[in-house]
């Protein structure tokens, strides 16, 4: 998890959010089912580009590039069950993107006494340390411990991609410091930091690596 900025909103947003927004809660205050047209509205085109474009098309909690394997989900960083914040269900700030498993995984949990980490607000690394491919919360950041339990961030799966993306990342270092040639030698290195950007995936333990080999 990394650091995100908050693009611009949508204008398919701008123009229709209140009114989206003031119909659906009718539909909930009178106790009625709502059309999947109504709830669903945050999935247009043009909301999902804007998502995609902040978050690198990778989800915003565990860095897996989404599109490649699955279908990207709109995130709603506070909840919008009934039950819960249905009012931010078209709220720009409290959408983002995620994986189906992470979504799936928060589900519609929210504690505001201790709340996940949210990467367009905080910085993770303020809670979240990368050793080897492997997250583990920061010593006594709570905020941290929840966010790593509640997502899975430590799951099989990801813990074998972000091997994979680790070792390419250490051959190339390994391959750096071999080289004798100047210009190859640079041009290694331009591949290693264009390879540790934050628009790859699992970037977070690039980037650890990368300081670790080469302090």
């Amino acid at each position: 998890m990394i650091k995100i900025n908050k693009g611009t909103e949508p204008a398919i947003l701008q123009t229709n959010k209140q009114a989206w927004t003031t119909e659906l809660l009718g539909y909930i205050q009178k106790g009625d089912k709502v059309p999947d047209g109504v709830y669903n509205r945050y999935n247009h085109e043009e909301i999902k580009i804007q998502l995609k474009t902040e978050c690198n098309n990778k989800c915003m909690y565990c860095e897996s590039p989404i599109a490649h394997v699955s279908y990207e989900h709109i995130e709603h960083i506070q909840p919008k069950a009934k039950t819960k914040f249905p009012n931010l269900t078209y709220e720009w700030a409290n959408l983002g993107l995620a994986c189906p498993v992470c979504n799936m995984n928060k589900g519609d949990h929210f504690d505001a006494t201790l709340p996940l980490i949210n990467p367009y607000v905080d910085n993770p690394e303020d809670f979240l340390i990368a050793l080897a491919n492997w997250i583990y919360h920061k010593p006594a950041k709570q905020r941290g411990e929840l966010t790593t339990k509640i997502l899975k961030l430590n799951r099989p799966e990801l813990l074998e991609r972000r091997l994979e993306r680790l070792d390419l990342i250490r051959l190339l270092i390994d391959k750096y410091h071999n080289e004798k040639n100047l210009v190859l030698k640079k041009a290694i290195k331009d591949e290693i930091e264009i390879e540790t950007q934050k628009d790859k995936p699992y970037s977070l333990f690039s980037r650890s690596l990368y300081k670790a080999m080469t302090s």
